[in-house]
């Protein structure tokens, strides 16, 4: 159950760095930083920081889920700035905010999928320890 837990907190986590890091930049420099920029730039850095934890600190975190929480609480993010002046604070708190409560779920959801292991891997380095 904790491994559970851990694969969940840990796949949002990095969905909401990935977030944060797309917002900051859309909010630095907005027109070409907006639209598909955005979900890029949240989805790399989602899925760098979850593949960070997974070899770093051994976390079971699912870069699949962490980067699509994080594409996805970015278009949400992204479209926000119809309706609020993009690039402003405004739109980075509240854009940010609605991004978040869409995308941060679903990378918890699907982070158990962290847990499953590779059976190529783990049999080759199984070989390699005899």
């Amino acid at each position: 159950m904790n491994r559970l837990f851990v694969s969940c907190a840990a796949s949002a986590l990095a969905a909401l760095l990935g977030l944060v890091s797309a917002m900051v930049f859309g909010m630095l420099w907005w027109p070409p930083g907006g639209g598909v920029t955005l979900m890029g730039i949240g989805l790399t850095t989602a899925g760098c920081f979850a593949q960070l934890l997974s070899m770093r600190l051994n976390w079971p975190v699912s870069v699949f889920a962490s980067g699509f929480g994080a594409m996805l609480a970015c278009f949400f993010a992204a479209s926000a700035a119809e309706v609020l002046p993009p690039g402003s604070i405004e739109w980075f708190l509240k854009g940010g905010m609605y991004g978040a409560c869409v995308g941060l779920p679903v990378a918890a959801f699907l982070g158990p999928t962290g847990l499953a292991k590779n059976r190529v891997t783990d049999n080759k380095t199984s070989e390699m320890d005899r």
